[in-house]
């Protein structure tokens, strides 16, 4: 918020220089973001008085001008077409200095001498607004008499400096001339004068102009009306003008600014109504109806909705509340009677409708942090009071006031001793009764009890915290003591969970394998191209109460859309090959913790494609890792819905199902624009973490040779190889050191309903060499429980 100084010293003195007092404001809790001196790039222009005017002998459009400065005669030679004798202009003498770094200096134009320079409006960059005839063709010339020499910044409202505060949504009673002037007193220890507020008034009742109904008391706790009568539009004197200027308001007339000069002064955002475009002298304030269209001043028509508050008459919409007014309502040259509005709006509200209607105005900016509803009528008199002093119209005596439910004043019972506690600073009681009194609050002091109460328009405080800062922030935060970073540290570790998922990655990493990421916030209509059944536990997704959008409206119940994505992508932008793993959680809104809340467990997905990866590839993969973490797994056929039939199977360790593994389903690739044949595995950790067996002891080589067997069965189609090996590994008892299957034939040697499987068997003693017959006595065992379990016999 940007404030003028000459117009904050009316109401406070600054006896300090703009650097200490931007400090010195800073560190009492007032932001100041920098102090601009308006007139720093205009020096040594003074008045001048043209006195005779001489063509110039070697131009045509040149003229010799002699011009009174007050101390001197200069000779200025000039192309401007207005100048004529006896008009007071703007004089940039040599050693002058204009906006833009520009140095006047003697010169010589067409052979003869200038001693200066005459300056134009934009020259000394003055706006229209502030000085009106700025914008005229040529040089600027005077309206008014001054004294020749005199400095023109005074005069064209350009010698002030502008202070940007920093006012933060806390502290809505800052966004006002009044609010900064009262903190400056407090901050510098200077008094801050209040004008006093008083309106003469002629007679007559509000009744006979205008008729007033708030429909919607929740919405605007407060609605004061004042009618002026016989209104005398004009031009704003240049004091108003200047004040309006240097906080970045343009003027336009003298109604339209005294509501603008009281909304900057005050905090009080108004609005001023010709009550001739009122229809039947009736205003209503309601809520909006459904599809209701407005004009707005800035003569933009926007649409309205029910949860908009607007100022109406009896037939339609004329003002926005607390954002802007209609069109039809505004103040122009030939408004005779105009009705003054001060009221205060529920701030959520509007900050809901400007952002609705895309339009921030300088009142809805104060209405959203707060306005507050006790002072809307000082406010309301302020600016009658103005129109008296401009002489600007007639003000009627009578004053409608709609406030039904004044909030009650604020009290606040605390102590010395905590306050002092809470801030850290021994602060005696009396100081604190000073401080919080030159803030205008009431304080009751009473040994270390002390009762507070709180001024009506500082609405941000509610309680002893409230209290304590205010003491702190004016007492200084200088008396807070400094001290070393103190706490204790603790050293830093890796959870449980995160030395798994290390381990996993490393595992895997080792394997060839590239790990992904993807969102765990998903499209629902992902689990469709899966094919899962309607009556599937992971179609009870948990939904995002504020998604993005739908295809980011759910979290992921299964890894496995994800992967898949990937790879589709991986496959359409050309990769031949991919090696893929995701780790992340997957959320089960079927089942709950004992706090309530949606089951959470981590998962690991397996995604692969590419000429040398098939099932057996992915299956070893995924029993190296398990290995690794000392789990040992039987391998039972088994399909996911999204896998192929009898390309699929289920590790299973201690009952447990660990891991799913299987080719994807033709229907499942095609729905994923998938072009080529896919494994996919899905690794639960949580049962993972459960099986898992710390490293044992390490064993040393072995100091035996190991007698290598191969062994080829035929058996049934139907008999699971996995099954087989676990028998085999079983029968061969301690000296079978691994057993491993390397291939499997089907061909036309073998009958109908026949498979060849071979195994590679390793056997070995920790204290001995075997010999033939140890081995063949094993085998020989191995071939009958195969035969026994399974008619699997010995391929000749």
């Amino acid at each position: 918020m940007k404030v003028p100084m000459q117009w904050l010293k009316q109401y406070a003195d600054v006896p300090v220089s703009a650097p200490e007092y931007e400090e010195q404001m800073i560190m009492h809790g007032t932001g100041v973001e920098g102090i601009e001196d308006m007139g720093a790039q205009v020096q040594n222009v003074v008045v001048g008085r043209i006195l005779s005017v001489v063509k110039h002998e070697n131009s045509d459009h040149m003229v010799i001008c002699q011009v009174d400065v007050g101390d001197e005669v200069l000779q200025i030679v000039t192309g401007a077409p207005n100048v004529f004798e006896g008009a007071l202009v703007p004089v940039a003498k040599c050693g002058a200095v204009l906006p833009g770094g520009k140095h006047i200096k003697k010169g010589k134009l067409r052979g003869v001498e200038s001693y200066g320079m005459l300056c134009s409006g934009p020259e000394l960059d003055v706006p229209v607004d502030l000085y009106p005839s700025v914008g005229d063709e040529g040089i600027l010339i005077f309206n008014e008499e001054y004294p020749l020499g005199a400095d023109v910044r005074p005069i064209l409202g350009i010698d002030d400096q502008i202070v940007d505060f920093e006012i933060l949504a806390n502290r809505p009673d800052c966004q006002c001339v009044w609010g900064v002037a009262r903190e400056t007193a407090v901050t510098l220890g200077t008094e801050f004068r209040k004008p006093e507020v008083k309106v003469q008034g002629v007679p007559g009742k509000m009744e006979d102009y205008v008729h007033i109904e708030v429909r919607d008391t929740d919405l605007c706790p407060r609605y004061v009306a004042r009618v002026v009568k016989n209104v005398r539009v004009a031009a704003s004197p240049m004091w108003l003008r200047k004040a309006l200027h240097g906080c970045g308001v343009r003027s336009i007339n003298n109604i339209v600014d005294i509501t603008n000069y009281v909304m900057l002064e005050t905090g009080h955002p108004m609005h001023a109504f010709d009550l001739s475009k009122v229809r039947d002298g009736h205003i209503i304030v309601r809520r909006a109806h459904e599809g209701e269209m407005i004009v707005t001043l800035d003569g933009k028509e926007r649409a309205l909705s029910p949860d908009m508050l607007v100022i109406a008459d009896q037939e339609r919409a004329t003002g926005i509340a607390g954002v802007m007014g209609g069109e039809e309502s505004e103040i122009v040259e030939g408004t005779q009677t105009v009705m003054f509005e001060s009221a205060a709006f529920e701030h959520a509200n509007i900050r809901v409708t400007s952002r609705a209607l895309g339009l921030r105005t300088e009142a809805s900016g104060r209405f959203e942090k707060g306005v507050c509803p006790a002072t809307a009528r000082e406010a309301i008199d302020r600016a009658c009071q103005l129109v008296e002093l401009l002489d600007a119209g007639d003000v009627i005596e009578d004053t409608v006031d709609v406030y039904p439910a004044p909030a009650p004043t604020k009290i606040i019972e605390t102590s010395v001793r905590r306050i002092c506690k809470r801030i850290s600073v021994d602060v005696p009681g009396e100081k604190m009764k000073e401080i919080l009194e030159s803030l205008e609050f009431g304080v009751e002091l009473s040994g270390d009890r002390m009762v507070v109460t709180v001024p009506n328009f500082r609405e941000d405080v509610e309680m002893e915290a409230d209290i304590s800062e205010e003491v702190l922030r004016i007492y200084g935060f200088e008396h807070l003591s400094a001290t070393l970073l103190r706490g204790e540290t603790t050293p830093g570790g890796r959870s449980p969970r995160m030395q798994l998922t290390d381990k996993l990655g490393r595992i895997l990493t080792g394997l060839g394998m590239y790990e992904i990421k993807n969102f765990s916030f998903v499209s629902p209509k992902l689990l469709d191209r899966l094919g899962l059944a309607a009556d599937d536990p992971r179609r009870e997704q948990l939904r995002l109460l504020n998604p993005l959008g739908e295809d980011t409206s759910v979290m992921r119940s299964t890894l496995v859309p994800s992967m898949l994505q990937t790879l589709a992508l991986n496959q359409n932008r050309g990769n031949e090959q991919a090696m893929l793993y995701e780790i992340a959680p997957v959320f089960d809104a079927s089942a709950r913790t004992e706090e309530g809340l949606p089951d959470e467990h981590w998962m690991l997905s397996i995604g692969a494609y590419g000429s040398q990866i098939d099932f057996y590839a992915v299956r070893n993969a995924v029993t190296e890792m398990l290995r690794q973490f000392g789990i040992a797994c039987e391998i039972e056929p088994a399909a996911e819905p999204y896998h192929h039939p009898g390309r699929a199977a289920i590790l299973r360790a201690q009952a447990s199902v660990i891991a799913r593994i299987g080719e994807v389903h033709p229907d499942v690739l095609e729905a994923f624009d998938m072009t080529r044949r896919a494994l996919i595995a899905e690794v639960d950790l949580r049962a993972l973490d459960t099986l898992k067996k710390p490293m044992g002891e390490v064993k040393p080589l072995p100091r035996f040779p190991a007698v290598t067997r191969d062994l080829a069965l035929v058996m049934d189609e139907s008999v699971p190889v996995g099954t087989v090996l676990a028998s085999i590994r079983k029968a061969g008892g301690a000296l079978l050191e691994s057993a491993e299957m390397f291939d499997i034939y089907r061909g036309a040697q073998m009958l109908t309903g026949k498979k060849s499987v071979a195994f590679s068997l390793i056997f070995r003693s920790p204290d001995r060499t075997l010999v033939d017959e140890d081995v063949n006595a094993v085998m020989t065992k191995i071939l009958s429980v195969c035969e026994k379990e399974y008619g699997a016999v010995i391929r000749a």
